[in-house]
C-alpha cells in the first residue's frame, strides 16, 4: 500500500496510471471499463465514511480534496481515505451532521457541499480520462452510498445525504428480495466485459425476474451489501 494525497484525484496522469493498472487487474484493454471498475471502488471509500456517520447520526469528516489522503493498492484501486477533519462549532466541538439547529445545519451543509464538489471534479476528470460516461459515473456513486449506508443498517441515511448532495447525484433505491433489503442498482460497472467474467447478481441490464431470482438465492456474509455488486 502507499498514501497518496486526495487532490491527485483531479491530476490526469495519476488517475490514468491508476486506470491503467486497474486495466491490468482485470484483463481489460478498454479504458472505460477499467476506468467505471476503478471509480467503483473510489466512490464508495470517498462515501463510505459519511453515509456511516449520517447513519450513526455522528459527525461526518469533510471530504473536500485538501483534506484527506489516498491509501492506495499495488493494483490502482483506493483501499481507505483517510479525513482530516469534521465539522466543529464555535467553541471547537465537533457537531452532529444531521441534527437541525444553526450549528447541525452548517455542518450539514460543510460536509454535503465539500462531497459535492469532489465528486464533481474527480467525475469530470474519470469521464476524461476513461471516456465512461458522466451520468454513468454519478449513478455508481449512488448506489455506493446506498450500499454503505445498508451495511450501516440506514437506507434512510444514503436518501438523506443524497438528498443533501444535490440533484446531480440520483436518489439510492432499495428493493426487498425474499425478506431482505439490497440496493436497486441504477449503475453497472461493466465487470462482464472483462474477459472470464459475467454479470453481477444485481446488474441493472439483467431482466427484472432473473435479477429478484438471483438475490432470492444470495447467501449473505456478515457484510452483505459489500458483494451486491458481484
Amino acid at each position: 500500500m502507499s498514501t497518496a494525497p486526495g487532490h491527485l484525484l483531479t491530476d490526469p496522469a495519476w488517475v490514468a496510471a491508476k486506470i491503467d493498472a486497474m486495466s491490468h487487474t482485470w484483463g481489460t484493454d478498454v479504458p472505460r471499463v477499467a476506468g467505471t471498475l476503478w471509480w467503483c471502488m473510489v466512490a464508495s471509500t470517498l462515501v463510505e465514511q459519511i453515509a456511516v456517520a449520517y447513519a450513526a447520526g455522528t459527525p461526518a469528516p469533510v471530504a473536500a480534496l485538501g483534506e484527506f489522503d489516498c491509501v492506495v493498492r499495488p493494483d490502482g484501486g483506493v483501499e481507505h481515505a483517510e479525513f482530516r477533519r469534521v465539522p466543529v462549532d464555535a467553541a471547537g466541538r465537533s457537531v452532529r451532521s444531521d441534527v437541525g439547529g444553526e450549528t447541525g445545519a452548517a455542518a450539514a451543509d460543510e460536509v454535503a457541499a465539500a462531497l459535492r464538489d469532489t465528486l464533481t471534479a474527480v467525475i469530470s476528470q474519470v469521464a476524461a480520462v476513461s471516456g465512461a460516461g458522466i451520468p454513468s459515473l454519478w449513478a455508481v456513486v449512488a448506489d455506493a452510498i446506498g450500499n454503505r449506508a445498508l451495511d450501516a443498517g440506514s437506507p434512510d441515511a444514503a436518501t438523506r445525504l443524497a438528498a443533501d448532495v444535490g440533484p446531480r447525484l440520483p436518489t439510492p433505491r432499495f428493493v426487498t428480495v425474499a425478506g431482505r433489503t439490497f440496493v436497486r442498482r441504477a449503475s453497472c460497472c461493466l465487470v462482464y466485459e472483462a474477459p472470464g467474467r459475467q454479470m453481477c447478481t444485481s446488474c441493472p441490464k439483467r431482466s427484472p425476474a432473473d435479477r429478484a431470482e438471483r438475490l432470492a438465492a444470495v447467501r449473505l456474509p456478515a457484510n452483505p451489501s459489500r458483494t451486491q455488486a458481484r
